[in-house]
């Protein structure tokens, strides 16, 4: 699937895990396809995206941007994107709403701002994901991991653990090694978690608020 939407509705990711997650969660909680997925493959063409968006001319109403909340750090992250939406006349509060954050300008589009895993800790897509599996599975994943990398098998970084904890997880499954968005569709992964109901409620919130 190609995610490079260019309608008026859009949610900006850093890769397409992020777009295959959010599609499998909106399909369980049957959320309306109104809006599209644009894959920009990193945290800096997000944001450059995000600001080409809101300055160019075509008519946008709303964005909604999803972002691991790493390199370095949930604030980092945080203060990158102030930045560029002050510049823009959009009025950031200190720190992100634990909800997700929505901001509004005159005469510009709508912003939607979600933080993985929480908006609360650092992390990225897969530490959401891990919320969604069973809690005992994912530990025994977890001790696999370490003591994969202390006896010197495991050559990730550290800022990877939690990919491969959950991959680790999924390779267990009836089907094993099948992607995040497909694991939740099979409901390896639990979309009914309290972190993916959060979830939901955010984009509701952002691109459907009558409702």
């Amino acid at each position: 699937m190609d995610f490079k939407h260019d309608g008026p509705r859009i949610v900006l990711t850093e890769g397409k895990d992020d777009c295959h997650v959010t599609l499998a969660l909106c399909e369980h909680y049957g959320m309306p396809e109104r809006f599209g997925f644009y894959a920009c493959g990193s945290d800096e063409r997000v944001l450059k995206k995000m600001s080409g968006l809101i300055a160019g001319s075509r008519e946008i109403e709303t964005i909604c941007v999803v972002l691991d909340a790493d390199n370095p750090d949930l604030q980092g992250k945080w203060d990158s994107i102030r930045n560029r939406l002050r510049k823009r006349n959009y009025s950031t509060p200190d720190i992100p709403s634990r909800e997700g954050t929505i901001l509004h300008a005159d005469n510009s589009p709508t912003i939607g701002i979600w933080f993985m895993p929480d908006n609360n800790l650092n992390g990225m897509l897969e530490d959401f994901c891990r919320q969604l599996a069973v809690a005992n599975a994912i530990g025994c994943a977890e001790r696999c991991v370490y003591q994969a990398k202390r006896e010197g098998y495991a050559t990730f970084i550290d800022s990877h653990e939690s990919k491969a904890v959950i991959h680790t997880f999924l390779a267990w499954q009836d089907r094993p090694g099948m992607p995040l968005g497909q694991a939740i569709t099979a409901r390896s992964l639990n979309p009914s978690q309290p972190i993916a109901k959060k979830f939901i409620n955010f984009l509701q919130s952002l691109f459907d608020p009558e409702t």
